[in-house]
């Protein structure tokens, strides 16, 4: 798993959807890549690399592992640390959360004869829902419930996600998504790259594979080459709110989004396409493996797989981390504030990409050091 999976996969929809002339359907299921059915098994033979490819650089975990690991007893008293990683990982165990905003500091109210009166307790405030989404997968593989969320999002007054998947594309966005006229994908990944992404893209036509840039090409990968459109998590729950007459609100502009997938120039975002490409097992283990922990509700274990960076050598380990700064780290620190406004104001739903919630500049840690009060939601 790359380290910028968790945001290259939500644009798939809307770029091809807007550019890309795509295959007959009949051809769309050989899009899908390993079926992440199989995702519990997922280091199993079928997911091995060929006999004549190199090996993998580190074995990867199966998910009945990581479940595992998430329910094990804590550590012996001596070994604080371990105990608290543990505590952290089994509080974080989930997908779906309640957030409690903290009461806000009560002032003494000054009366006539000049001393001050009891302030009079504040009401509690509205718990909101916070839910991790995957970007690919169907509501079966992902283990979703869309009546239980349709009946969450009925609750609360505001829908919030990342993104407006309604937004129009304008002319001066294709620069994000396509090379320059004078660049071709093939003459930065070779003939042989070239090729191996064809294979593995079937869906996609020649002439538009040759035009996208390397972050628009991973992104595919990682998802299995799906572009659910309007059956993606995402677009469902916009639907349900939008047509619950909910108030709507987006943590950042399609141009934003835009600009934090293409912030890796191009030519150095290739030599990661290239690596990926010429070790393509990884990604199908990978993306098989993501949704094993997605449906174990396990996603620290998945963010610990996605910083190992599997199949890359240390100058593509580089660029990734980058490119993770970018699409997690940075968005996250811009979204805090208006997530903690919004809670403060009123009960809210909010859907993100699942990575966004964990690790030490996760959102749950980061709503945590404000004083919320995040339940787990078994789902």
């Amino acid at each position: 798993m790359s380290a910028s999976r968790p945001g290259r996969g939500r644009l798939l929809a809307l770029l091809l959807g807007l550019s890309l002339s795509l295959s007959a359907p009949a051809q769309q299921d050989a899009l899908r890549g390993v079926s992440a059915h199989a995702a519990s098994e997922a280091a199993g033979a079928q997911l091995r690399p060929p006999a004549q490819d190199a090996a993998p650089a580190a074995p990867v975990p199966d998910a009945a592992a990581a479940t595992a690991a998430a329910t094990a007893p804590l550590p012996a008293a001596g070994d604080a640390q371990a105990a608290a990683a543990m505590a952290t990982a089994s509080r974080e165990r989930g997908v779906l959360f309640k957030v409690i905003p903290p009461l806000p500091a009560l002032l003494p109210v000054p009366v006539a004869d000049g001393g001050p009166a009891p302030a009079t307790p504040p009401a509690l405030p509205p718990a909101s829902y916070l839910l991790g989404t995957i970007h690919f997968g169907t509501p079966e593989e992902q283990g979703i419930d869309y009546v239980q969320l349709g009946q969450l999002i009925e609750g609360s007054a505001t829908f919030i996600n990342e993104v407006d998947i309604d937004s129009a594309w304008k002319p001066e966005y294709d620069g994000y998504r396509w090379l320059p006229e004078d660049t071709r994908l093939d003459a930065m990944i070779g003939a042989a790259g070239m090729a191996q992404a064809q294979a593995l893209l079937p869906g996609v036509h020649p002439q538009d594979l040759r035009r996208m840039k390397p972050w628009a090409v991973l992104a595919l990968l990682e998802a299995r080459g799906e572009h659910g459109g309007d059956a993606t998590t995402d677009a469902r729950l916009q639907r349900t709110a939008a047509a619950a007459g909910k108030r709507m609100l987006h943590l950042e502009t399609l141009e934003q989004q835009l600009q934090a997938l293409d912030c890796v120039p191009a030519s150095e975002h290739a030599q990661v396409l290239d690596e990926r490409l010429r070790k393509s097992w990884v990604l199908r283990i990978e993306s098989a493996e993501a949704m094993a922990f997605y449906r174990n509700r396990v996603l620290e274990a998945w963010l610990s797989g996605i910083d190992r960076m599997d199949g890359l050598d240390d100058a593509a380990k580089a660029i990734e981390q980058r490119a993770r700064i970018c699409l997690l780290e940075d968005r996250n620190a811009r979204w805090i504030g208006p997530l903690e406004t919004a809670f403060q104001d009123g009960a809210s739903f909010v859907a993100v990409g699942a990575i966004h919630l964990v690790g030490p500049q996760g959102l749950l840690a980061r709503l945590r050091s404000d004083g919320y009060r995040i339940e787990a939601v078994p789902f």
